[in-house]
């Protein structure tokens, strides 16, 4: 089996085994006498929807393909992105403050391609935040979208590179192909993450 395949085959049977394990540990600690309090089913729905997401990336990692790319008002594409981000928040116990900050263009974005983008980098920088907090600041500059993150005090390796010699996350994994699919620049300056994708 070819090293690229085999990494990525290990790498989504380990996420698997994580998400499994966490629907496990919610199930054995709730009560069985009584049904799921709102608490257990929010993480529950939580970490089955960041199995789906996990799913569709590797099924577009394995087959080579890219979510949609149509163009979005800004306006709908902050909210489905807020939408998207919600399960991390539960799971991390962060909340997330999306902010549009302007710019010279019209407030139109590059759809599910870039949101699912957003959501990888994020699920990157969450473990280390510690505030309950990150707030995401999307502007448009000329030739390109930026987002900065915050607080973020390093670029973590997995939005740089897939490691050579381990299976890395899947969310890892997808943030590096579509920071090479998009031509992002990523760069960490003064506990801000930003993220400058070409509009072209």
């Amino acid at each position: 089996m070819e090293k690229h395949s085999e990494l990525l085959i290990r790498s989504a049977l380990h996420d698997m085994a994580n998400i499994l394990a966490g629907i496990q540990g919610i199930l054995e600690l709730a009560d069985p006498q009584r049904p799921l309090g709102v608490r257990d089913k929010d993480r529950l729905d939580a970490v089955v929807e960041e199995g789906m997401a996990t799913l569709v990336r590797a099924r577009h990692l394995a087959m080579g393909t890219l979510p949609e790319a149509l163009m979005q008002e800004g306006v709908d594409w902050r909210a489905q992105l807020a939408e998207e981000l919600r399960p991390m928040g539960i799971l991390f116990k962060c909340q997330f403050a999306i902010v549009y900050e302007g710019g010279p263009a019209p407030d139109l974005w590059l759809g599910t391609l870039l949101r699912t983008y957003v959501r990888a980098v994020a699920r990157q920088v969450l473990p280390y935040v510690h505030t309950g907090l990150l707030d995401i600041r999307c502007a448009i500059e000329d030739g390109c979208w930026r987002v900065r993150l915050a607080p973020a005090t390093f670029v973590p390796d997995t939005l740089v590179a897939v490691p050579e010699d381990r299976p890395g996350d899947i969310s890892g994994r997808w943030a590096v192909h579509l920071r090479q699919t998009l031509k992002a620049d990523v760069s960490c300056e003064d506990g801000v993450l930003t993220l400058r994708i070409p509009r072209t």
